[in-house]
């Protein structure tokens, strides 16, 4: 990746510094009626084809906060202040205030959560679908700002609450913002590094992982996404009985391990980390263990630590980013986890796919970003037992009657590739 000059890191920063401390900044704006998209970007990646240009590379980072207002807004039926702080790679942070009803926003956000998990059509083009809605109350206001400086990414920073939204199905009215932009989501600026770091020439990974478990049902094409994400780097890999907690600790506690993937079960319990579950090929272990890796690691942090696991992101009240989460307050500058119950034949799918632009040396986000649009395009499908890929790579083979069918109609909702989120530095 091309790392941001030395003088657009300082603005940056310079400009991320008064959210970091808690200060004001400008005072937001009212807004009343919603800009029309500019054309202004690069059109999105529609074909699963990598085009990332570092050149074009533009983050910034968008904080989205909610405050309690009954009583002290215009609308009657507004119960809510939504604060949006646009920082930009360069010039002045913008500030942007609406008005909202909580309930409305909670409505929406229920039914769009209804529609991913019946594998609904989302009806984008019903300018009253939850999609665009949310879309519209979220991110309409920023747009204009994002579009004029022609920003490729962005990390959002979203109070709790607003961390279970699935942003990249949100929709613009043309295409969705999982396929426009690269994201990255965080609970916290002040617990994520944003520091550029150096590029390794060749990243050393840890993949491990359980497909036979007692009382849990198999999940057999751990062997092969373990064997596939781990093509192009130096890879430990530790599979079913292999796979103990203690080797995971061990192993990604080395300062030397620069990415994590594990392939498993995972629960998420009312309770937090300790209640939190991840299934070794020995048995259970508590997330809390992975507190351990701060200590084991010292100073230098794991790039990443992705978790191809049941609803890994969302967990209960106490946690709601759960095993990503706390994977972040571990020891990783980025973790990926999963908002809901995923389908592994698509889930394996993508992480492989994501795997393979990460060794093109693409950023994180935009190595997801680049693997979500080659599902509903249709670059990654269904041949035969295999399911293919951007370039024609074969990401899965072998695949049973069962597997087959259950992608045989396409991958083109949501529900296959919105779910998977990026936690932490996007970079």
């Amino acid at each position: 990746m091309r790392r941001p000059s030395r003088h657009r890191r300082s603005r940056f920063l310079a400009a991320l510094l008064p959210l970091l401390l808690g200060l004001s900044v400008a005072p937001p704006a009212a807004y009343a009626v919603p800009p029309s998209h500019s054309k202004t970007l690069p059109p999105p990646i529609s074909n699963g084809a990598s085009s990332f240009d570092a050149a074009l590379y533009n983050p910034a980072i968008l904080r989205i906060s909610l405050s309690e207002a009954k009583g002290k807004t215009a609308n009657p039926q507004a119960d809510a202040f939504l604060d949006l702080t646009l920082v930009p790679p360069e010039g002045e942070v913008q500030g942007y205030r609406s008005e909202m009803s909580l309930k409305r926003f909670n409505e929406l956000l229920r039914e769009l959560y209804r529609q991913l998990a019946s594998q609904s059509q989302l009806n984008v083009s019903d300018l009253s679908s939850p999609a665009r809605q949310l879309y519209s109350i979220l991110f309409q206001p920023v747009v204009e700002q994002i579009e004029k400086q022609r920003i490729t990414t962005l990390l959002i920073s979203a109070d709790a609450g607003l961390q279970a939204v699935p942003f990249a199905a949100l929709h613009d009215g043309q295409t969705y913002l999982g396929e426009r932009y690269g994201l990255g989501l965080t609970p916290a600026l002040g617990l994520t590094k944003l520091a550029v770091l150096p590029e390794k020439a060749k990243p050393q990974l840890l993949a491990v992982g359980a497909s036979k478990f007692v009382g849990l049902n198999p999940l057999p094409l751990v062997p092969q996404e373990l064997d596939r994400v781990g093509r192009g780097e130096s890879t430990q890999l530790f599979l079913n009985r292999s796979f103990t907690p203690e080797i995971l600790l061990e192993k990604a506690g080395d300062p030397l391990t620069d990415r994590v993937h594990v392939a498993t079960h995972a629960e998420f319990l009312p309770g937090g980390a300790a209640a939190a579950r991840l299934y070794s090929g020995t048995g259970p272990m508590s997330l809390a263990q992975l507190a351990q890796l701060r200590q084991r690691r010292g100073d230098t942090q794991l790039d990443l630590f992705s978790l191809s696991a049941c609803r890994t992101a969302l967990g209960d009240a106490d946690s709601e980013l759960g095993f990503a989460g706390l994977a972040l307050q571990a020891a990783s500058r980025s973790a990926i986890g999963s908002l809901w119950y995923v389908d592994d034949v698509a889930t394996s799918a993508l992480f492989v796919q994501f795997y393979r632009f990460l060794y093109r040396g693409i950023p994180n986000a935009e190595a997801l970003q680049y693997s979500r649009p080659a599902m509903p395009s249709g670059t990654m499908r269904l041949v035969g037992d295999q399911v293919i890929g951007s370039g024609g790579d074969v990401l899965l083979s072998g695949l049973t009657m069962a597997q087959q069918r259950r992608i045989d109609g396409g991958l083109q909702n949501p529900f296959f590739w919105a779910g998977i989120v990026l936690l932490g530095t996007p970079w």
